[in-house]
């Protein structure tokens, strides 16, 4: 299931510049809008005769990332890479009804994943304190399994399902310097 939102959140960072070359170290946290909630609406397996419907939602709701970057400054413009740890939460439910029977199956798993972020930007400097920068993000929170559990006459069933947090993050900011 893909999802998309938005996020809002800040940073904070420090670098040292060798010549030319900027080193320095980011943390940053956002709270994200991103969910996404899919029916499939009855559908009828032609085999059995049988009608069902399944049911998901996602969502997440902060992502934190901290990690090195650098960069090599051309006047104002500073062009740099970055990577290094993320943590966010995934929230993940699902529902499966037989309507000609009295089955379901249901379940939902929430939990806080660590994993990785890797991506660049560029930074420009409007003066001595200001900057704004544009990044591109790719975060990896890894994936989860959790079971589910029939109701009714199938009480004994068990499902289990699998979600991933893969995301694709571009990001605009506008940064004081001190």
């Amino acid at each position: 299931m893909n999802a998309d939102g938005g996020s809002l959140g800040g940073l904070l960072g420090y670098n040292y510049q060798i010549n030319h070359w900027v080193f320095g170290l980011e943390a940053d946290g956002s709270y994200l809008w991103l969910r996404n909630f899919r029916d499939s609406g009855i559908f009828t397996v032609p085999a059995t005769g049988d009608a069902f419907s399944v049911r998901n939602s996602f969502k997440t709701h902060y992502l934190v990332t901290v990690g090195p970057r650098i960069g090599y400054a051309f006047g104002r413009f500073l062009p740099y890479v970055t990577g290094g740890l993320a943590l966010g939460d995934l929230d993940f439910a699902q529902e499966i009804d037989q309507h000609n029977a009295a089955f379901k199956e249901g379940g939902s798993h929430s939990r806080t994943n660590a994993g990785w972020m890797v991506g660049g930007g560029l930074q420009y400097g409007i003066t001595d304190h200001w900057s704004v920068r544009a990044q591109y993000q790719y975060d990896d929170l890894g994936n989860e399994d959790f079971n589910t559990r029939g109701t009714g006459p199938n009480r004994g069933f068990t499902g289990t399902s699998k979600a991933s947090l893969l995301e694709h993050n571009a990001t605009i900011a506008l940064m004081f310097k001190f």
